[in-house]
């Protein structure tokens, strides 16, 4: 633990910063395989995902208002090694400074195939 010298140190500290993108890929690889195994439960035919590490966004929803509907972290990724398949991984966050709960992922629209075109069934 680090020793604090002044009442203002703590505003120094990395935990009031706003994560980098290096860092939320770096936390979203810890979890991969719980993140796949969620694709993988939301339909049995998905046998793999390949994730698209640099697809990773922060952002706030838009809903029409100055405010906006939250913030968001997203990834996208394909699956069962299919060129033209895609899905998007998604997590509300506290804020842009926070880290996603990984147990709180979801799937924010269908599986896709055909560039888009399709569900996956």
């Amino acid at each position: 633990m680090t020793q604090m010298k002044t009442p203002f140190d703590i505003f120094l500290t990395k935990d009031y910063t706003t994560p980098t993108k290096e860092e939320q890929i770096a936390y979203l690889k810890k979890h991969e395989q719980e993140m796949t195994d969620y694709v993988k439960s939301e339909n049995p035919k998905v046998e793999s995902v390949q994730w698209d590490w640099d697809s990773v966004d922060v952002g706030v929803a838009g809903n029409g208002t100055p405010q906006g509907a939250g913030v968001y972290l997203d990834i996208s990724g394909k699956f069962n090694n299919i060129e033209d398949s895609s899905l998007t991984m998604t997590w509300q966050l506290k804020d842009e400074k926070s880290f996603p709960k990984i147990s709180a992922m979801y799937l924010s629209q269908p599986l896709r195939i055909d560039g888009g075109a399709k569900y996956y069934e």
